[in-house]
């Protein structure tokens, strides 16, 4: 990064409406940096467990026992949350997979095909269709050996509700002679043994055993116990220990090349240290343009001792199937839900619709389907108890070992793996939501806002960081929930996250679900909960003296300690929330709050407009930032107008539009970063010195709420430069939609994919465009000619002061990933630090020394 040096208007230097005019220029007419394919694993989940194959690795890398990430909280026996170090402790979700892929003998010789390269290009999500491309959860890796396609299918399987996966191996004689003595090899190497480290993490292998139950393995520890089912007639099944050597050890006799066969496992079973399967597929002579398929299926039960229960699953869901129509009936499953439930926006190029409807594919794996699980009482290790807060099946209290009912289905996480985010966010939530609801997945949708109605919530009504609020009552979490349903907060130095946006959201998603969906039973069934702890709580949030939303974390999550600021994001979604709530009161017949929500909604708006406003009407990010008349520059902001508080065309809209241009525009990409804390504190002290590298990233969700709001604003070119940059982005790279790009070079940064930041408000955009925007706040824009405060009475001139780099440390957020987490006064505006804007920069310097230079050779 080349940090913006100082420019002042000094004599000899060009005045500032000449940078601001050439900061202009350089933010419209560069074109983004060369796509990039960056992102390489293929996830796939049923809502239970979730599997990733990993392109570049050749093989299988990942299976998680949940799809979240965590489980509840750790509580003693009272039942109470337990805390070290000033932080909560939590029950991690466990990987129980080292890896997985699968070997192949041709030509008299063998390999593993982890060891040999993929074709990227040929690889990635199995097409629903003909002539389509993704659309569903199948993974594919192709590789080549000599005239034989080896392709290799993964997925967890939509009809086994359990945790699971297939993984498939179809090798194709592309050539025009037959290939003589093929042989295929599966190796799958769990871990199984102590601890919970974090869901990407590494388990340990100690106190294995495995064993033969016919054909299949059963291979179990500490951490339950995974069955393998091969796919096909096996030729021999193999086991050792990792200490294994020569024709003991399966993955030595194939990575040794030649065609010797694998011993087979005839021991009786016993505990060791890193045991690992393999079995060998005899496939015998492969004509030319002739296939062959075998695979295994695999299931996890977290009791060790439930081998014949995994086993019935597995038996119940393959019977005597063939892996080549397992994988045709899961994309058969799939192409069912692209053509009987998604419903596409008009107006889409091809490749749009592949990734439309491979986000559908996206927010159904993200959801959570799982109800009932099986806890032991020992947690990570054996004697170091384990306790639950909930009950077992039959509403009996839970006695561990044993089955307990959570909390947790129909929670829709941030992310899918390897992705960090596999928590329920209510904001990505209910991105999410509004877009099941828009594409027509309508139980998907119930289900999740029913979550958020029946989860474990209103846990922090009464901590101190909030006895100043007199919190309310209320039922939608303030920052996030364990995966059974337990909210939760993260922590870190500056204490907890502490997040009101979630409220606003909630009542906006449900509203949505009614519009698109034309359901009514949920809110009927739930309004008295909504109202209640959710309408009403909001209400009382509202700062009297402000006329803002408290302070609080916010979208960016700042933590607290000093950092809780009045964000405008939380106003925003307050404000477009209630109003939505008085719609619905309005319907119910709750005329008194449908008038109160209203006239809170209204109210929220015009303070907003009033008090959350630069000199220029252009929207900051908060008030404490914006009181100080610099670094108030946040691209979250543009839901005000998506969501249309403001008319997307008034000069609120356009200064916010121009600010947000000339300080945020992303330098490789069409979107925008989403603050400039990492820019706005330049040698000194700031409101926000906590800023990094996760603030100067392009950001994709407020890169496509901005699209909305510029397309509404009639700026149809930058909106679909927008759109076309994150469908050629995701299209490259697996049709993931990234929570970030990398601002310099484009490629893709964090967390990958996600849900509502990724899939769901690429859906809302797509659907935006088709069908336009018509559903104003409170049934009416702003009305801006009512403001009473003044403009500015200069020229408004962006001010081009530095933006240098905090030089200060960047210690990364608990809970995010590094550089947790507006200018100078008058005009708030500039061109970013790092932004096509310090282009025009220094453009405008080479061009002001070259006409001084030619001007005194003239002299």
């Amino acid at each position: 990064m080349i940090p913006t040096p100082r420019l002042s208007h000094r004599l000899g230097q060009r005045p500032a409406w000449l940078l601001a005019l050439l900061c202009t220029v350089g933010a419209s007419a560069r074109a983004e940096v060369p796509i990039q394919r960056s992102f390489l694993r293929l996830p796939s989940s049923n809502g239970h467990g979730a599997v990733m194959l990993d392109v570049e690795q050749r093989k299988v890398t990942h299976f998680r026992e949940h799809l979240f990430a965590t489980e509840e909280p750790v509580i003693d026996a009272a039942g109470n949350d337990v805390f070290e170090h000033g932080h909560p402790k939590v029950i991690h979700a466990r990987d129980v997979l080292y890896d997985a892929f699968f070997g192949l003998r041709s030509g008299g010789t063998q390999r593993w095909l982890s060891t040999l390269e993929a074709d990227r290009d040929a690889s990635g999500y199995a097409a629903w269709a003909a002539e389509k491309t993704g659309g569903t959860g199948l993974g594919t890796l192709v590789q080549r050996v000599g005239t034989l396609e080896a392709t290799t299918f993964v997925f967890a399987p939509q009809g086994l509700p359990h945790a699971s996966f297939v993984m498939a191996l179809r090798v194709r004689n592309t050539g025009t002679a037959p290939v003589t003595g093929v042989s295929a090899f599966s190796l799958h190497n769990f871990h199984l043994g102590f601890g919970r480290p974090g869901v990407m993490a590494d388990l340990d292998e100690n106190g294995e055993t495995v064993s033969l139950s016919g054909n299949d393995f059963v291979e179990k520890g500490f951490a339950g116990v995974v069955v393998a089912r091969p796919l096909g007639t096996v030729a021999r099944r193999s086991a050792w220990l990792s200490s294994a050597t020569g024709a003991q050890n399966a993955y030595t006799v194939v990575n040794n090349g030649g065609g010797q066969d694998l011993r087979d496992f005839t021991a009786q079973p016993s505990v060791g240290t890193g045991w690992a399967t393999a079995y060998q597929f005899n496939l015998g002579d492969l004509p030319a343009g002739a296939e062959r398929w075998v695979g295994v299926v695999f299931a996890h039960h977290g009791d060790p001792e439930a081998g014949a229960t995994a086993r019935q699953w597995l038996a119940d869901y393959a019977g005597t199937s063939s892996a080549q129509a397992l994988v045709d009936a899961e994309v058969a499953r799939w192409a069912a839900f692209q053509t009987d439930t998604v419903k596409a926006p008009a107006g889409m190029s091809a490749d749009e619709e592949s990734l439309l409807r491979h986000s559908a594919v996206v927010l159904h794996m993200a959801q959570v389907r799982s109800r009932d699980v099986y806890l032991r009482e020992s947690l990570s290790r054996d004697g170091e108890p384990r306790r639950t807060r909930f009950k077992a099946p039959d509403g009996a209290p839970a006695t561990l070992p044993g089955m307990v009912r959570h909390a947790g289905y129909g929670a829709v996480l941030a992310s899918l793996p390897p992705g960090q985010w596999t928590y329920a966010w209510i904001r990505d939530g209910a991105y999410s939501v509004a877009a099941m609801a828009t594409l027509g997945m309508q139980r998907d949708a119930r289900d999740a806002l029913s979550y958020y109605l029946n989860a474990d919530s209103g846990r922090f009504q009464h901590w101190r960081e909030l006895e100043p609020y007199s919190m309310p009552p209320y039922i939608i979490t303030l920052t996030r929930y364990h995966g059974f349903g337990v909210e939760e907060t993260d922590f870190n130095e500056a204490g907890p996250n502490i997040e009101f946006d979630g409220f606003g959201l909630f009542l906006w998603a449900l509203r949505h679900y009614e519009r698109a969906t034309g359901d009514t039973t949920l809110v009927d069934e739930t309004w008295p909960t909504v109202s209640t702890k959710v309408g009403d709580a909001l209400v009382a949030l509202i700062d009297p003296v402000t006329g803002l939303i408290r302070p609080d974390s916010s979208i960016w999550e700042t933590h607290w300690n000093g950092r809780q600021r009045s964000w405008t994001y939380t106003s925003l979604t307050a404000a477009r929330g209630l109003c939505d709530a008085a719609e619905l009161a309005q319907r119910v017949g709750d005329t008194g709050r449908a008038q109160r929500y209203r006239q809170a909604g209204e109210s929220l708006r015009r303070a907003m407009a009033e008090t959350l406003t630069d000199s220029n009407f252009a929207l900051a990010s908060n008030l404490e930032e914006l009181r100080t008349g610099r670094g108030y520059w946040d691209a979250a902001v543009f839901d005000a107008f998506a969501f249309e508080l403001f008319d997307p065309a008034g000069k609120i809209a356009r200064e916010t539009y121009r600010g947000l241009d000339l300080r945020l525009s992303s330098p490789a990409g069409a979107g925008w970063q989403r603050n400039d804390d990492r820019y706005d504190h330049p040698g000194g002290t700031d409101l926000s010195p906590w800023g990094g590298e996760y603030d100067s990233a392009e950001w994709v969700i407020v890169s496509l709420r901005g699209a909305v709001a510029r397309r509404m604003g009639g700026d149809v070119a930058r909106a679909d430069r927008v759109l076309k940059w994150v469908t050629d982005q995701s299209l490259m790279n697996y049709l993931a939609v990234a929570e970030t790009y990398d601002e310099v070079n484009g490629t893709y940064k964090y967390n990958t994919p996600m849900a509502g930041f990724g899939a769901g408000a690429y859906a809302l955009a797509l659907e935006h465009r088709a069908a336009g925007g018509n559903d104003p706040a409170c049934g009416a824009y702003f009305d801006e000619s009512t403001l009473t405060k003044q403009p500015d009475a200069g020229t408004g001139t962006p001010d081009a002061g530095t933006q240098q780099p905090d030089a200060g440390p960047q210690t990364p957020d608990a809970g995010t990933p590094p550089g947790n987490g507006g200018d100078v006064g008058g005009g708030g505006g500039g061109c970013s630090a790092t932004g096509p804007g310090a282009v025009a920069l220094w453009l405008v310097v080479a061009f002001a020394g070259l006409a001084m230079a030619l001007r005194r050779r003239g002299a």
